[in-house]
């Protein structure tokens, strides 16, 4: 019998024990968290067939390792399992960040185990905590995966058939690639959201203006349920992308700001029609998982020099096996 160990069991991990369990495949779930509560939690909801207290004990036994854990933790978490790890052993995240993963991945990994990098984009608009845990959480989802060249093909396969059976689809990216995107996607709405906030209650109508501030800006100065080191961390870590984006966005606002200064009310109309335009495009695009703009061969879709790298027909939608035995 296989072994998959999921290493973090809050809401991502949780919800892939979950989707795997409803599978009803012929491998055992084994689940490890600093916190027991968690692993506690993991088992009563049935995520996992037992859980691990030691760390080294849930992994040296795994086909496949799951690190569904704060981007901060990964390089020790690597380091401290790398001398227990089976030969052949397919290792996957599913950190927000891909770069600063591989990096740890190539230096505390052996030669003799597979590292693909990972990151599932949710599509909820809510803020989800670990009792929203659910076997259907990646349903519809976008899952990238980053494995670099170099990678044995059958392991991508494995990665990709696991991403289909939890309902999400792959979408292949190099690591620079990845979070090059994601600082526009992400860590730009994270920087807006905290630079809006730190300027309107640093104002001295502040007392008046939160009185006044409604849904529009609850929904913009929303921000992830991190402490802000976490937070700080992960845009420190992709720091090169977010100044790209941040100098693009004040070249925009000042873009409106002149329009404004100059009367140009037409030209603002005409800014507000295309983003609603490319706002309703987008969501169209998401809730139908038709991405017409992506690249695509057989059932999987690919992105960069990815393209390249795989013909059609590599992997398949069915529930099969993740893996030969």
């Amino acid at each position: 019998m296989s072994q998959i160990t999921i290493v973090g069991l809050g809401l991502i991990g949780a919800s892939i024990g979950l989707a795997l369990k409803e599978l009803g495949q012929n491998y055992e779930i084994i689940g490890h968290d600093k916190d027991r509560k968690a692993m506690d939690r993991a088992v009563k909801k049935g995520a996992v067939d037992k859980t691990h207290w030691n760390l080294i004990a849930a992994c040296e036994e795994a086909d496949m390792i799951i690190l569904a854990i704060p981007i901060n933790d990964i390089a020790s978490t690597m380091e401290a399992i790398k001398l227990d790890l089976k030969p052949g052993c397919l290792i996957m995240d599913t950190a927000p960040l891909k770069r600063p993963v591989q990096k740890a991945a190539e230096e505390h990994l052996p030669d003799n185990v597979h590292f693909i990098g990972s990151n599932p984009v949710l599509t909820h608009s809510e803020n989800l905590t670990v009792a929203d845990a659910s076997a259907a959480l990646f349903k519809g989802a976008t899952w990238t995966l980053c494995p670099l060249e170099s990678v044995n093909a059958e392991a991508v396969k494995v990665a990709a058939n696991m991403v289909y059976a939890l309902g999400a689809t792959p979408y292949f990216l190099s690591p620079e690639e990845h979070d090059g995107l994601m600082a526009a996607a992400e860590s730009l709405p994270l920087m807006l959201s905290g630079a809006l906030m730190r300027a309107v209650s640093a104002s001295e109508s502040w007392p008046e203006i939160r009185r006044m501030a409604g849904a529009q800006f609850e929904q913009t100065t929303q921000m992830p349920d991190f402490d802000a080191e976490a937070l700080t961390e992960t845009v420190f870590d992709n720091r090169d992308n977010i100044i790209h984006w941040i100098e693009t966005m004040i070249a925009e606002l000042q873009g409106w700001s002149h329009a404004l200064e100059n009367e140009e009310e037409e030209i603002v109309q005409h800014w507000f029609e295309t983003a609603q335009r490319e706002r309703s495009r987008w969501l169209k695009l998401r809730d139908s998982g038709d991405w017409e703009d992506s690249i695509k061969k057989g059932n999987v879709e690919y992105s960069g020099f990815w393209s390249r790298m795989f013909g059609a027909g590599s992997f398949s939608r069915k529930r099969g096996k993740l893996w030969k035995d």
